[in-house]
């Protein structure tokens, strides 16, 4: 699943020992599907991700059409999540409804904020959550894309010191131009580990052909959700779409 490299990045960058045991994933999620959820077998098996937080977006900024309702869209993430589960019964894995409850755009900045006074009170209150979690940076699930930009994300420098970024790259990047890219950027207390990822699923297309009633590339394992979920109210096919 994930592509490994002979070269080992810095220490500060790449040892197991500086890896969070949270991490965020967030994104559309529209729809769901078998590369998404291969990325979080590679978080939660590979990394050693103790707790993965799934956050679906309200709406994308960059999407003027949408498949799948917020709701329909956070359901099909929780029965992941219970699928995930599962698979790893000592893990923590959760749904956060937080974006689609605001109902409006959100910055990461504002996800990171409230996940870690969230998590600093199940911290205090000593509800599952690492007693050293104040100290920890919370892990981020992003692909090279978004990567690329981060430098112009909302409070960027804030994000930086809170985050460690897992960079999951379908791109056919090279670990060379992903520390050149880290080093451009001139965030010195940004943390970051690349992960070639080979997986074909394109979301769009997955997207183009539901929106025709086509569903020969829908994933297997998620082929009877999105069925079950085309067929309720929340999704009525294009004329659905926003």
């Amino acid at each position: 699943m994930i592509a490994r490299s002979d070269e080992m990045m810095s220490e500060n960058l790449y040892s197991p020992h500086t890896l969070p045991k949270i991490a965020l994933f967030g994104g559309s999620f529209d729809p769901l599907h078998n590369g998404h959820l291969g990325i979080m077998h590679a978080v939660l098996g590979e990394l050693g991700i103790e707790h993965l937080i799934i956050l679906p977006t309200f709406c994308s900024p960059f999407k003027s059409r949408s498949l799948l309702s917020p709701q329909a869209r956070l359901s099909l993430c929780e029965l992941t999540a219970a699928h995930l589960a599962e698979c790893y019964p000592k893990a923590r894995i959760e749904v956060c409804d937080f974006e689609i409850a605001r109902a409006k755009p959100t910055y990461s900045i504002e996800s990171v904020r409230y996940l870690q006074a969230r998590l600093r009170q199940e911290c205090a209150a000593g509800r599952g959550v690492d007693s050293h979690y104040s100290s920890q940076r919370l892990g981020f699930v992003l692909g090279w894309d978004n990567f690329e930009s981060f430098h112009l994300w909302r409070d960027f420098t804030s994000l930086a010191r809170a985050l460690h970024l897992f960079v999951f790259d379908r791109g056919g990047h090279s670990e060379g131009e992903f520390r050149t890219l880290l080093e451009g950027f001139g965030i010195a207390s940004l943390r970051a580990r690349f992960i070639p990822f080979a997986h074909a699923i394109s979301s769009t297309r997955i997207r183009e052909r539901l929106s025709r009633g086509d569903f020969s590339e829908i994933p297997p394992f998620l082929l009877p959700t999105l069925k079950k979920f085309l067929q309720k109210p929340c999704y009525n096919g294009a004329q659905n779409l926003s």
